[in-house]
């Protein structure tokens, strides 16, 4: 039986009230959870207190304002699509992020049937400018005229993975230990530091300037992949198999995986290895040799040699003491 869709009506003046960077960014976390042949959705209504919400894997959106927002797809695939200008689909698969801008016209927001967590902030465009500057007038300028146009836009046509530190950092607001004063001081902070990482960063402002073009079936085929490594760090990770997982050739995969993640998948592996080992170590305790089995490392030596080639620190160093 088809069930009316939920509607999310964002009134900016509700959203942005005790919120942060000058009252100017608000950050939400949605859930979704699918049991029972329905699924439920947590954290998307900003205006009552009611948290759990049966729907239809589509919510339509729509807002008084214009606003930006960041969205993190931290588990499941997400889309938006605005109800007009509908070629900028935004296709936000599992461990990838984008920006896009929509004017006061209705969208819609798609989930996937299955669990999903996304990680998303709302920003008033004057904020980008007053916080980026002269930074935002040389690097935005496609953004701009879409505001100047009631225009919808999207910052990257692939959405990009969201780098570890980044991930690291949207857990840290997450699990923000803080409350009163301390919390919003905590929080903006952290904010801060993401908005500028994401912008302007080392990692996404080189993937955003090599915005290559893949076919989208090339680009799920990668996302396949990804996903496939984050799942499986602990297990043998050969070029050859992923290979076979995407329907590439591995001189194909290699270089078209450095296209989309800007590192190799080498690097990338590595990499991702390391930041899931010191999450273990410090917010879950773990000693050094477990961490290293859990990502694949019979040699507890052999992790810490490469712990410390790719933070540039051994890992004891993540403990009070050295084990």
């Amino acid at each position: 039986m088809n069930r009316e869709l939920l509607r999310k009506e964002i009134r900016v003046g509700q959203l942005f009230k005790n919120s942060f960077m000058d009252n100017s960014l608000q950050f939400n976390e949605v859930e979704v959870t699918t049991k029972d042949n329905s699924s439920f959705v947590r954290g998307v209504d900003f205006s009552n207190s009611q948290l759990i919400l049966e729907f239809d894997s589509e919510i339509c959106v729509s807002s008084d304002e214009h606003l930006i927002k960041l969205h993190f797809s931290l588990e499941g695939t997400y889309c938006y699509q605005p109800l007009k200008h509908i070629k900028y689909l935004v296709q936000i698969p599992e461990n990838h992020c984008n920006m896009f801008y929509y004017p006061t016209t209705e969208g819609r927001d798609i989930f996937f049937k299955g669990n999903a967590k996304s990680f998303e902030i709302y920003v008033k465009p004057s904020l980008l400018k007053n916080l980026l500057g002269t930074e935002f007038e040389s690097s935005f300028d496609k953004l701009k005229s879409a505001i100047q146009n009631s225009n919808s836009f999207v910052l990257w046509d692939k959405s990009k993975f969201i780098p570890p530190s980044i991930r690291s950092n949207i857990n840290e607001i997450i699990q923000c230990p803080y409350k009163g004063e301390i919390r919003k001081i905590y929080l903006e902070s952290k904010l801060t530091v993401l908005m500028i990482d994401f912008l302007l960063g080392r990692q996404t402002s080189k993937l955003s300037k090599s915005n290559v073009k893949l076919l989208n079936s090339d680009y799920l085929a990668l996302v396949r992949v990804e996903d496939h490594i984050r799942k499986n760090l602990k297990e043998p990770l050969k070029i050859l198999d992923l290979a076979d997982l995407a329907g590439f050739n591995a001189t194909k995969l290699k270089r078209d995986f450095k296209k989309l993640y800007g590192v190799t998948i080498f690097k990338y592996i590595t990499a991702l290895r390391m930041e899931v080992a010191k999450s273990l170590i410090t917010q879950e305790g773990a000693t050094i040799a477990h961490a290293a089995y859990e990502v694949g490392y019979a040699n507890p030596q052999h992790f810490t040699t490469a712990f410390k080639r790719t933070m540039g620190y051994v890992p004891s160093e993540l403990k009070p003491a050295v084990e």
